[in-house]
């Protein structure tokens, strides 16, 4: 069983390669680049580190929402729930930062 045979003779194939190779070099046909390499996911101890970063900048931002509402919200149940979450993400930033994953491969 071999394989199809794309040219009828070996002089179709030869014209076809010189048809690419001028093609080629008057710049009509594109060469498409290798397809990238995908990259690695970042490691256990980096995704972490980021979650932290993360966790930190949205109780920032609830802080500044919280500082930024009117005098008249600033005793509501917005502001007690906004001062609520931002307690939780400071815990949770807190827990976060305990965090002592084992380094792996024995190197522990």
């Amino acid at each position: 069983m071999g394989r199809n045979r794309l040219y009828a003779s070996t002089a179709d194939r030869q014209k076809a390669y010189r048809e690419r190779l001028a093609a080629r070099w008057s710049g009509t046909l594109a060469v498409q680049p290798l397809p990238a390499k995908p990259k690695r996911p970042p490691s256990r101890p980096a995704r972490l580190n980021q979650l932290l970063k993360d966790v930190q900048a949205l109780a920032a931002e609830y802080e500044d929402w919280l500082a930024a509402l009117p005098e008249q919200l600033q005793e509501s149940a917005l502001a007690d729930k906004l001062s609520e979450t931002i307690e939780q993400l400071n815990e949770a930033a807190d827990l976060l930062r305990d965090v002592d994953p084992p380094k792996g491969f024995g190197r522990d």
